[in-house]
């Protein structure tokens, strides 16, 4: 299974202001890039803001697919707020702990994006429907090789551990699975990253 990096880019510190809130983003990936160096940290100079829920090793790299932005012609093509956009393949097809090559550098999938009230107040309530109402989350991703990725690279999957889909992991966040065996599998993988790991907990106590 392969897809084509269709876009590759960086965000910066931007100040907003909602319902006379002021807040700081740098959600909007906007400088765009033909190449990029990754590090552990993922995209040289990249920016998170709050980094107690974005950024890391196991959220170095942020993945969304372009069919979202196809469906949606009307909305700001920024709204998923990725930092790689991939062609065709989209969370229903990316499964977590899958492992992808881009150029000479590797990657792993960790989990997906967790939307927050803040894609609302960048945008409007209809994209951050869209996103929660269809997990159009996208997917973090740790980076296992450095190196450097271009514009047009493929993403070919080398190794594939789980079944578990990204779409299924953001479904999971809102309506718990009733299977242990999957509750058991979520939880004892090494490859999920942790973050996703309490979040799913919070959830459960929910139950």
């Amino acid at each position: 299974m392969e897809s084509t990096i269709k876009s590759i880019a960086i965000g910066k510190v931007k100040n907003y202001s909602k319902n006379e809130k002021n807040f700081d983003s740098a959600y909007k990936k906007d400088i765009f890039l033909d190449s990029a160096k990754i590090n552990s940290d993922g995209i040289t100079d990249d920016i998170q803001v709050d980094k107690r829920y974005h950024g890391g090793l196991d959220k170095a790299i942020h993945i969304g697919s372009n069919t979202h932005i196809i469906k949606n012609p009307t909305f700001d093509k920024l709204f998923i707020g990725c930092n790689l956009i991939i062609e065709d393949l989209d969370e229903k097809d990316i499964c977590v702990g899958d492992i992808y090559k881009i150029g000479n550098v590797k990657i792993q999938v960790t989990q997906p994006r967790h939307p927050c009230w803040k894609i609302g107040a960048i945008f409007n309530k209809d994209i951050n429907r869209y996103i929660v109402n269809n997990h159009a989350t996208g997917w973090y991703v740790k980076v296992l090789e450095e190196g450097t990725i271009n514009i047009e690279d493929k993403m070919i999957l080398e190794k594939r551990v789980s079944n578990l889909s990204i779409y299924d992991l953001s479904v999971y966040l809102k309506n718990s699975p009733s299977d242990k065996r999957i509750i058991n599998e979520i939880l004892e993988s090494e490859f999920i990253a942790q973050s996703y790991k309490n979040d799913f907990l919070k959830k459960l106590d929910k139950k």
